[in-house]
Formats: structure tokens, sequence, C-alpha cells
């Protein structure tokens, strides 16, 4: 199991080379998921500064920005109409918006640089912060009358690292401090999931710059 994080301040928005808008949707009788894109999205695809398989995107409904879901790009490639074709993969059990409403997207590629500062990427990938992790569901429900009539239905899920000993400064601190994170697991069913997440105030005793705790992360879905 790969678990990674990426962290990040800023992003750039507008570039057409990292967002788009979805044309169509396949999907294969071994269930992948692809999306066609428009022929206005045009990535770079060649390192350094690429869009590339492992990145991770985000489609969502441009009319309505509670409908999202946060995937891995498993492929992307260009198309003989000058589109591209992405597969993607992510947790359906939490994402479960339908894709068929949603019209554009973002890839949050790690590779990604401002221009002329290839040593200053804009998302910071940290590695090795956890070896396994569990999520929590928690289920909220508002009733009303005698006959505890359920009206509305919250559900919200945690994700719990284990308690391995981490750096805090230079490590773990820019999860911490981010603005925004994204939880990455690349061998999560059905080919790697991501997911859109934050820290809750949370207390770090450190020894020798280092931590020993579980670390608990909200998702946003």
């Amino acid at each position: 199991m790969a678990i990674y994080f990426y962290s990040f301040n800023s992003y750039p928005t507008g570039n057409t080379g990292l967002e788009g808008i979805i044309d169509s949707y396949t999907q294969s009788s071994s269930g992948v998921i692809t999306i066609t894109t428009g022929a206005t999205f045009s990535p770079n695809l060649t390192a350094p500064n690429n869009v590339a398989a492992g990145d991770v995107i985000k489609i969502f409904d441009n009319s309505d920005t509670s409908n999202f879901i946060y995937a891995i790009i498993t492929s992307i490639n260009a198309t003989v109409n000058n589109d591209h074709e992405i597969s993607i993969s992510y947790d359906y059990n939490i994402y479960n918006d339908d894709l068929t409403n949603m019209d554009k997207f973002i890839i949050y590629a790690k590779a990604v640089f401002p221009n002329g500062q290839p040593t200053n990427k804009y998302i910071t990938s940290t590695q090795n912060s956890s070896y396994s992790y569990r999520i929590n569901a928690r289920v909220e429900t508002a009733v009303y009358s005698e006959q505890y009539i359920r009206y509305k239905i919250n559900t919200y899920y945690d994700v719990v690292l284990d308690s391995t000993r981490r750096y805090f400064f230079e490590d773990f601190i820019n999860i911490a401090t981010a603005s925004d994170i994204i939880m990455i697991d690349d061998c999560a069913s059905p080919s790697g999931v991501a997911y859109k997440v934050y820290m809750p105030e949370s207390n770090f005793q450190l020894l020798n710059n280092k931590f020993r705790k579980n670390v608990t992360f909200k998702i946003v879905a």
C-alpha cells in the first residue's frame, strides 16, 4: 500500500492545460471509467511540468459545486480529434454523486510549476506518512413527529492514519499547515483512490523532531 499526500496553498486556475470541459463518459465491461474532454483542453504530457497518470483529478458539476468526486488518473491519451481520454479510479462508496451530472474537471499535477521556476512546484508530495489507515463513518439523522420519521440524513467520513513514527518539521508540517490537502492511496480498489481532506485542530508532542500518534482527517465529500 502506497499512501501519500498532496499539499498546497495555491494552484493555477483558468489554465487550459489543467482543466476543461467533459464531453462524454464511457465505462468498460471491467468497470474502468473514461472521460472524453473538449478540444480546448491542451495538457502537456511530456516531462517536465506535465500531467501524468497518478495525478489527481477533481470532476464536478459547474452549476452545483456540491456535486464532485476526487479520483486518480490511471491513463491520459490524446485522440485523433484533438480531444483527450482520461481514465480514472475513485472510491464510489464515498464519492457517490452521479458522474453524468458533472461537466468540468481540474487536474492536480504534482510536476507542474510556475513558468521559469522548475524547483518551485505548486504541490508538495509527502511520502511515507502512513503504512495503514482506517475510515470511520458517522451517520446523523434528523427526525420529526412522535413516529420519528426521518427527513434528513447526513453521512460523514474520517480517515485515521496509524501511529507511524513521523518527522514533523520539513515533512508532516507540510500537510498540517496547508490550505489544501489530498490523500492518495494508489493501491486501493479498484485502481487507487484520492480523498480531499482537512485536519481538525491537533497537538503534536515532538521528541527529536519526531512524533507518534494516530492522526485524523475529515474527508470532504
